[in-house]
């Protein structure tokens, strides 16, 4: 007997179960929420993700953090399928405002208003947190600039903001969650993840399975397809570039792929696994990976996004594959029942190409944790501290031989210096197996230019990567004691450069 299809998107928005078919699916999340429902309290200033004015709380039923802020301008309603929606406009108790908003308005942290939904959704994330975790603590001004990273203001000047985040009394907070969230809701959701969906239109085609062997089949029927994950990139060239997707392959109904695993030895992230899930994860486990996440885009950007995506997006200046390439990650792929397992460092095959088969898709991505011998460290160079893609990066893991003193085991990953991540395996191989002396480090860093090849574009001279990259690799030594400062210049401007 064949299996049925779902032809239309489930979601509740605001408490309120709403059934989407036809073009509509198609849409951005932000655009249906205006001008189809009405709901104007949310706003589209960047439509790219940049400025947070477009924040709604989502929450799907089988995850662990409740309701997170996500950017509704670069996500398709289709995409919204199995969640509940929160909007800025449900916030408010009747005629009465939540204590977020009204923080908000004793604190001045408005003036045009443009910014100030998404501020008010971002901080209810957090409140969230706060009193689902932790509800006798006060939120602190670190705490509020974190939340709201992904949320740019012109007017404040911020400060008023932060005060109104610090005087929020937790106590007096009705959370989203009770509010919003019933028994009932979430048995309607968790049936929609039992049945695939399939939209199609004349110039729209969107299809979630709930099986790999659907998903697989599909791909091979429809090369043209694009897996979709978070889409935060596709969503940004369907805004800015007037790119239109016509045929969309989603995973989301696919329950296995939400797993994130993590024994003594490894962690396999599963496809569906957000950035923000992944950061929790690991926090204990490797603590260095953690703090690197909190630099790389925005809270809202993270509670969607997966490491998967930002692996398969292939881009050479992508955050994550320097520390998956240190850590010898290995990709599985899946083809209905078959799988393949392979290294990381053979998986990019050239600028935004990667190994990839008709009909394959990525499933999972493996890699060991770090011995308490191994030394590991993740820099980042970018135009901005926070919420801004990477102009170099580089991941770096070494262990010595205590009796020896020699290099045993060493990894260098490096991004944005070529068309593809890179591990700089010849730079590996003059240093393993060898004592640290600054003379080693300095005939390194030589091999190190000349296995790169930086190009000048808009974010920066090729010329500066080359330092920053070398200056990464220097650092890594110094912050260690290994090496001083005093005994290096630049080898680029000193026998490399023309």
């Amino acid at each position: 007997m064949k299996k049925s299809l779902r032809s239309h998107v489930i979601f509740y928005l605001n408490g309120e179960r709403h059934e989407v078919t036809g073009s509509a699916t198609a849409m951005m999340l932000a655009d249906y929420l205006r001008y189809e429902k009405s709901l104007t309290g949310t706003k589209i200033v960047c439509a790219e993700g940049d400025c947070g004015a477009c924040s709604v709380l989502r929450r799907f039923p089988n995850a662990d953090k409740k309701y997170q802020a996500i950017n509704s301008c670069i996500a398709t309603v289709a995409q919204m399928d199995g969640s509940s929606l929160i909007t800025v406009d449900a916030l408010k108790k009747q005629d009465q405002l939540s204590p977020v908003q009204e923080a908000m308005m004793k604190c001045h942290g408005s003036q045009c208003g443009f910014c100030t939904p998404g501020f008010v959704v971002a901080l209810t994330d957090l409140v969230e947190k706060k009193i689902y975790h932790e509800k006798s603590k006060k939120i602190t001004a670190q705490e509020a600039k974190n939340a709201t990273t992904g949320n740019l203001c012109r007017c404040t000047g911020y400060k008023p903001i932060i005060e109104a985040a610090e005087s929020i009394n937790l106590k007096s907070c009705e959370s989203v969650e009770e509010r919003y969230y019933s028994s009932a809701q979430e048995k309607e959701l968790k049936k929609a993840f039992t049945q695939s969906l399939l939209v199609e239109t004349e110039n729209f085609c969107f299809y979630a399975p709930t099986t790999l062997a659907e998903a697989s089949k599909f791909l091979l029927k429809n090369p043209e397809a694009k897996i979709i994950a978070a889409g935060t990139d596709l969503g940004v060239m369907h805004n800015k570039w007037k790119k239109r997707y016509s045929s969309l392959l989603s995973l989301h109904l696919i329950s296995d792929l939400y797993a994130l695993k993590v024994t003594k030895a490894k962690v396999t992230v599963g496809a569906r696994v957000t950035l923000s899930e992944l950061r929790y994860g690991l926090k204990n486990e490797i603590p260095e990976f953690a703090k690197y996440l909190d630099i790389f885009a925005s809270p809202q950007i993270k509670n969607i996004a997966t490491l998967i995506g930002n692996i398969a997006n292939a881009s050479p200046i992508g955050d994550t594959p320097a520390f998956l390439l240190a850590m010898d990650a290995e990709v599985e792929i899946s083809s209905g029942s078959k799988k393949r397992m392979v290294p990381l460092d053979r998986f990019y095959k050239g600028y935004r190409s990667i190994d990839l088969k008709k009909g394959e898709i990525i499933t999972s991505i493996q890699f060991p944790i770090p011995k308490d011998s191994q030394s590991l460290s993740l820099y980042k160079s970018s135009q901005r501290k926070d919420l801004d893609i990477s102009i170099v990066n580089l991941g770096m893991s070494l262990m010595t031989d205590k009796k020896t003193s020699k290099i045993a085991h060493i990894r260098i990953a490096i991004g944005g210096v070529a068309a593809t991540p890179l591990r700089l395996r010849k730079t590996e191989e003059v240093l393993e197996g060898k004592v640290i002396t600054a003379g080693l480090i300095k005939e390194a860093a030589l091999v190190l230019q000349k296995e790169i090849t930086p190009i000048s574009d808009l974010r920066s001279g090729s010329e500066y990567r080359r330092v920053v990259a070398e200056n990464f690799f220097l650092k890594y030594f110094r912050d260690r004691g290994l090496v001083k400062a005093s005994e290096f210049t630049s080898s680029y401007f000193t026998e490399v450069a023309p």
